[in-house]
């Protein structure tokens, strides 16, 4: 099992509005402690939101590009900066392009009754 990654907000640290996120879209945050960081990518569509850390199984790289903005395609799809792999926004699940078919790892997020986005469990 990994180790935890110490710069891995708190449960229920505030990630976005929905207000926030284009629908469908995506957004990234990035958070630090000390040296590590800790990179997340916010979905959505319609009212469903869906966390994923923002790394490409396929190479360890970022998702997002260098100024944190999350590529996507036909409004369904993720799609890795750095080599052009897709994820489905949904569910992470790989969708095409280069890579070994891993999905991306999921981050339990959840849209309170107030309309904002927050780390879940």
């Amino acid at each position: 099992m990994p180790a935890i990654n110490p710069a891995r907000p708190a449960p229920g640290t505030v990630l976005a509005a929905l207000a926030d996120l284009p629908d469908p879209g995506a957004l990234s945050r990035s958070f630090t402690r000390d040296q590590a960081v800790f990179g997340l990518i916010v979905t959505r569509i319609g009212n469903d939101v869906w966390g994923f850390e923002d790394r490409c199984p396929h190479a360890g790289l970022p998702l997002s590009r260098f100024d944190g903005a999350v590529l996507l395609s036909a409004g369904a799809f993720l799609v890795c900066s750095a080599h052009a792999a897709s994820f489905r926004l949904c569910d992470g699940a790989f969708a095409g392009g280069p890579g070994r078919g891993e999905g991306l790892t999921p981050v339990p997020v959840r849209l309170g009754p107030d309309g904002l986005i927050r780390l879940d469990g």
